[in-house]
């Protein structure tokens, strides 16, 4: 009788499958993404005009951007000290300098750095006087690798 209970009605219909597998599944979903891949790439048209580029001396153009640095440091008493080049200035001496810069230089930028605790107003003077002479202001907001001063990043915070 326990047999009874174990006895199948019926056959399965399912068999293993055997033989090869079908890849049009696959190969329509891989052409779907080639296709997808292929559409979405940006493409750059070239003219079929051949040019020779101009070769430039990077090293000249670096060291005309060394040239016209200007420093913005904390004073130990409190406000501000300017630097062109690092030479110490005031506003005045700083405007008759960027003044020449802008008369006998043909480069038309001036980089300036400024510590943190800088006040925003200075930062702002120093590049109000540079845009009087038509020179455009480039603010450098890291510290370079060979003037750290024993900080550990190149974003360090007044703590480290």
């Amino acid at each position: 009788m326990a047999n009874k209970y174990y006895q199948r009605k019926y056959a399965p219909r399912l068999q293993a499958f055997r033989g090869r597998p079908d890849c049009t599944p696959f190969l329509d979903v891989f052409f779907l993404l080639l296709i997808f891949l292929t559409l979405s790439l940006p493409f750059v048209q070239l003219s079929g005009v051949e040019v020779t580029l101009p070769q430039i001396d990077a090293g000249r153009v670096r060291a005309g951007l060394e040239r016209f640095i200007i420093t913005v440091a904390p004073k130990p008493g409190g406000g501000s000290q300017l630097y062109f080049n690092d030479k110490p200035l005031n506003t005045d001496a700083l405007a008759e300098a960027l003044s020449e810069v802008s008369r006998q230089s043909d480069m038309k930028m001036i980089i300036v750095r400024a510590d943190a605790s800088t006040p925003h107003a200075v930062v702002t003077e120093v590049m109000t006087i540079a845009a009087r002479f038509g020179l455009s202001t480039f603010l450098a907001t890291g510290l370079s690798d060979d003037k750290k001063h024993g900080s550990s990043g190149s974003f360090a915070t007044p703590n480290e």
